[in-house]
């Protein structure tokens, strides 16, 4: 049997008992990489694999490990952060996989690494990553100066394993964490996968701590660009238009290429009821204003508090904007201002501290919604409901 069935074996039964598992790798585009001096690895939204150098000897248990692995590395969104050293980054996400979850044949255990030393036992990421980089075979290639290597030997932070002593980073390491990159859409992706199991509580037979770990990384202290980055993905669209700037592919500039121009259509509401301050009006302005570095070419704006007053399109960033209201707060006029008006919006923004009724809202608009707080504080009041009509972040300056 080929690898390429095995795999779809593997996936086939993980739709059954490991629904949350497969719901990862189905995320990722499965691919072979006959270049691939190592096993596997992910990132970039791939997985990549090159099992040919001893399929046979690969054993369907080693096999379904390789893969869960990467699946788990991936649920814990290790390929998609910013890691200064990603060899270092790759060294402590297995010693992390092998510490909370137990795999067999994966590569790298604290005690191999760090002695017997109880500390190092059962620790996160960047606690191992932290360490790593005190290795005396990793200062060559870390961010590390010499002065630093010498300090942390000063103070023997790290008690190592003898026989590791001199071990360097090799290219193993290099290679599995090449596609690695900090990535704010395939991040917000995971993270999706991940409610959604805890909604549906479909953990198939992850370890309770696992869990938890994985519920506890849905919290992360973000700022709204980052959401920002992955709700424009996914509601920005493009359209086709011929231009005499770009050459045609085949014919060269004897005929008109083809270039994408925006045309997504964002509603934005901004909320200037009582309760926001000129300084949040201010912030909020700020950061719709970064949409036009997006390539979105318009925007239209509609302030409100307990009514929606007139509508502002934009097409460019402003400095000073007029405000309009300071009344009470009421989200519903937004709702049905967005659901019915002429122009179809692809998405809507809703900047807002939050203090108004939960509005009734269609399943199509909900889909639609991104709510924005003023600050963590009103985040943390009302992120429940919120949730439950859209996505929502808040605004960390």
């Amino acid at each position: 049997m080929s690898i390429e069935e095995r795999i779809k074996n593997i996936s086939e039964r993980w739709f059954l008992l490991e629904p949350l598992l497969f719901m990862t790798l189905m995320s990722h585009e499965i691919t072979p990489n006959k270049g691939l001096r190592h096993q596997i690895r992910s990132g970039q939204g791939r997985i990549e694999y090159n099992f040919d150098n001893d399929p046979e000897q690969l054993s369907d248990a080693e096999l379904e490990e390789n893969i869960r692995a990467e699946a788990v590395r991936i649920l814990l969104r290790h390929p998609y952060r910013h890691h200064g050293k990603k060899d270092a980054a790759y060294m402590a996400s297995n010693i992390t996989l092998n510490e909370n979850y137990k795999f067999r044949y994966l590569k790298y255990k604290a005690s191999e690494i760090f002695g017997n030393d109880e500390s190092f036992l059962n620790q996160n990421f960047e606690f191992y990553y932290r360490e790593i980089l005190k290795l005396p075979g990793a200062e060559g290639g870390s961010e590390l100066t010499e002065q630093k290597s010498r300090k942390a030997e000063e103070e023997k932070s790290v008690s190592l394993n003898p026989d590791f002593q001199k071990a360097p980073l090799v290219a193993e390491e290099e290679e599995c964490s090449a596609l690695w990159q900090e990535d704010d859409f395939m991040d917000e992706k995971i993270k999706e996968i991940i409610e959604w199991a805890h909604t549906n509580m479909q953990w198939g037979i992850l370890s309770g701590d696992f869990v938890q770990a994985l519920i506890a990384g849905l919290k992360p202290e973000i700022d709204y660009r980052k959401v920002l980055s992955a709700f424009r993905a996914s509601v920005i669209s493009s359209s086709k238009m011929l231009t005499r700037f770009k050459p045609s592919r085949r014919y060269g500039f004897e005929y008109m290429g083809k270039k994408n121009e925006f045309t997504t259509h964002l509603l934005i509401a901004v909320d200037v009821s009582g309760s926001i301050s000129d300084h949040e009006v201010r912030v909020f302005y700020s950061a719709i204003n970064r949409f036009f570095k997006y390539g979105i070419k318009t925007i239209d704006v509609l302030q409100f508090d307990s009514v929606t007053k007139p509508l502002l399109t934009m097409k460019k960033a402003k400095k000073e904007i007029k405000v309009h209201g300071r009344g009470g707060t009421d989200f519903q006029p937004v709702i049905h201002y967005f659901e019915r008006a002429k122009k179809r919006y692809d998405g809507l923004l809703i900047f807002t501290d939050g203090y108004a009724p939960r509005p009734v809202m269609r399943p199509l608009t909900i889909r639609k919604t991104l709510w924005i707080c003023s600050n963590k504080e009103n985040y943390k009041q009302h992120e429940n409901w919120m949730k439950e009509c859209g996505k929502c972040c808040w605004i960390k300056e």
